[in-house]
């Protein structure tokens, strides 16, 4: 089977989105499959993964533009290819199956309008890439366009079915998987005296920076907060300022070797706002780290409060999120905690991922309506 990737960015050493792509490439070939991956953008090392890049030119252009030209040019560019199967990880405009990883954007912009002003809430309607996202996600989303979906969570579905009408039972759900052997609890980790709370991702309004440092305020003295990841940090060092904990918050950056800073940290905090299935938390997992994080992340779909993490409905909830904290801040609490989280990661191994998107792959072909499913304009 010849099986076409659309990736816009194709950087196997990259984030979350990009070692999810890279992991999804490795096992596919591994089993036999020919990858060809369609990318506009790509590192040096994205050959040595053994794929043929097709290069999808899009001339420079504002965010929202160049989003647009990548979905028109990779949809001509598949249609060249012998691939039997087209399969996405982006927003496009035509494919045979799209993995939603990035779940529905018009439900974060709803969310993050419920906390914003009328005029911040009129520039979210107005700014043209929104509004670009929006409208290739209502084509991607689209029986015209998308043979069928697999999302990574449960309520991903839900929220695909509920804003586009997509029918059900052509939404897969396959949650994430992760590496084992790259993402392992750190040998002898030793009582430092003090508490590491970490929080992975870029996009630090989303993923709750905020309701991390303001937890931060009502926890003990001896935790600290560090923040792996791009965004603006500015804003929010000086709240931990006014708040009087500037001195145990630090931002790390974006950081190329993640497992080194989960070895670092005790409890993997991730307060977000919106968030499909975080790849972080389950990263965390596989480190040992219990993980704190709110509801309408997806990855909350694998958390048991009180065994290997905690659940909070409400991210702005502050002295919910604390309190979601606390009981890890125990030693001995943390440790039970941190091993059924690594057993909670060692049944999502990348492989079982894999084989589950391979069978729907190999489902969706086998279906007697499959040729009526995929017949796009």
């Amino acid at each position: 089977m010849r099986l076409g990737i659309i990736k816009n960015n194709f950087f196997p050493a990259g984030g979350g989105s990009e070692r999810y792509t890279s992991g999804l490439i490795a096992e596919l070939r591994r089993r036999g499959a020919a990858v060809d991956v369609f990318a506009s953008r790509w590192s040096a090392d994205a050959a040595a993964a053994g794929v043929a890049v097709h290069p999808v030119r899009v001339p420079r252009a504002p965010a929202f533009l160049r989003q647009l030209m990548f979905a028109l040019a990779c949809r001509r560019a598949v249609a060249a290819s012998a691939c039997d199967i087209v399969f996405s990880l982006e927003r496009t405009a035509s494919q045979d199956i799209v993995r939603a990883g990035g779940g529905c954007h018009i439900e974060w912009l709803r969310q993050r309008a419920r906390r914003a002003s009328v005029l911040h809430r009129l520039r979210l309607r107005v700014n043209p890439l929104h509004r670009a996202h929006c409208w290739l996600e209502r084509r991607t989303y689209s029986v015209a366009h998308t043979g069928a979906i697999i999302a990574n969570s449960h309520r991903g579905k839900e929220e695909i079915v509920r804003h586009y009408g997509f029918p059900a039972d052509r939404i897969f759900v396959v949650h994430n998987g992760t590496d084992g052997e790259q993402f392992r609890p750190a040998a002898g980790r030793a009582e430092r005296g003090e508490t590491v709370l970490l929080l992975a991702g870029s996009g630090f309004e989303r993923k709750g920076v905020e309701f991390a440092v303001r937890a931060l305020a009502r926890l003990p003295a001896s935790v600290r907060l560090e923040v792996a990841g791009k965004g603006r940090a500015g804003p929010y060092r000086r709240l931990a300022a006014r708040l009087g904990v500037a001195e145990r918050l630090r931002f790390l950056g974006s950081v190329p070797r993640m497992a080194e800073v989960y070895a670092n940290a005790d409890i993997l905090v991730h307060p977000a706002l919106y968030e499909p299935f975080s790849n972080a938390c389950l990263e965390a997992m596989a480190s040992g780290l219990p993980v704190v994080t709110s509801r309408i992340n997806g990855a909350s779909e694998i958390v048991r409060p009180g065994g290997n993490g905690n659940i909070i409905e409400d991210p702005a909830d502050i002295e919910a999120l604390a309190r979601a904290i606390r009981p890890f801040l125990d030693p001995t609490v943390r440790a039970r905690a941190g091993a059924a989280a690594r057993r909670t990661a060692e049944s999502m191994p990348m492989t079982l991922n894999v084989e589950q998107t391979l069978a729907v792959i190999e489902t969706c072909r086998a279906h007697p309506d499959w040729a009526v499913w995929r017949a796009r304009p």
